[in-house]
């Protein structure tokens, strides 16, 4: 199994969970990148990466029943749990495919967009250059691209992180740990990725939006997205054992956690 494979099946078995653990992040992230790229009436917009769908969502509310919008996701999971999303809000201008953003091109040939969202999957891909020259390709002249990143943790979220690990340490390797293959971490690296894939007018902006995560809830936080691929490690008869120990390991009730989203846009 390569390792986009085995990502994809992270986030297949995190559908059902994804966003739905009582602590809101990757909804009001998705918004703001919708906001950024500003869809209007009639646009055709592809969400790479569309997960749950929620950027899709808001963008297909914003191009209208005259526009289309396309998601994309890799994991069977999240298609359907998107699918499902634009289903109960009757948005027929919307639809959900599964694929991989780096063929883009070749899953929707003929096809022309005026957006494309990348939202919180570039460092997750191995060849992310690739999938922006691919996302790239698919605008039309004048089209623009938005992408988001979570550019950093506060040393709240860190120390937390670092609890989960010490805790969890007798069960599982990096336990707090996500599996991206790149950081991204700095405006340069995000900017020039969108730059060599082939946009202009580059800008970025950093926005902190605040997680509060009830100590109950630290666990199913995890599990709910990437760093689930760190839980997944430990055996299935002693999860509810690390769990617990976990739970014991953490020296307050909640947890208020400042993250800094970095999102950059360009033009063809």
């Amino acid at each position: 199994m390569d390792a986009k494979e085995y990502m994809a099946g992270v986030f297949d078995r995190a559908s059902g969970t994804y966003e739905r653990v009582g602590v809101s992040f990757f909804a009001p992230v998705a918004e703001e990148l919708v906001r950024r790229a500003a869809p209007g009436p009639g646009e055709h917009v592809l969400d790479a990466g569309c997960g749950t769908g929620a950027s899709l969502v808001p963008a297909a509310q914003a191009v209208g029943p005259t526009g289309r919008v396309v998601g994309l996701d890799l994991a069977p999971g999240m298609v359907a749990t998107a699918t499902a999303a634009i289903e109960r809000h009757g948005l027929t201008q919307a639809t959900v495919l599964l694929g991989d953003a780096e063929r883009a091109e070749e899953l929707l040939p003929g096809e022309r967009f005026d957006v494309v969202l990348a939202g919180m999957m570039l460092y997750f891909l191995p060849d992310p250059l690739a999938a922006v020259r691919s996302m790239t390709g698919l605008l039309r002249p004048g089209g623009r691209l938005a992408a988001s990143l979570l550019a950093r943790s506060s040393p709240v979220e860190t120390e937390l992180l670092g609890l989960v690990e010490q805790a969890l340490r007798p069960y599982a390797r990096e336990a707090g740990s996500a599996p991206f293959h790149h950081t991204l971490g700095t405006p340069e690296e995000l900017t020039g990725l969108l730059e060599q894939g082939g946009l202009s007018e580059v800008r970025w902006a950093d926005v902190v939006f605040e997680v509060v995560v009830e100590a109950g809830q630290v666990w199913d936080w995890l599990w709910s997205a990437a760093r689930r691929a760190a839980l997944e490690t430990i055996p299935a008869d002693q999860r509810d054992e690390a769990r617990a120990a976990l739970e014991a390991a953490l020296p307050q009730d909640r947890f208020v956690l400042p993250r800094t989203v970095r999102f950059a846009t360009g033009r063809t």
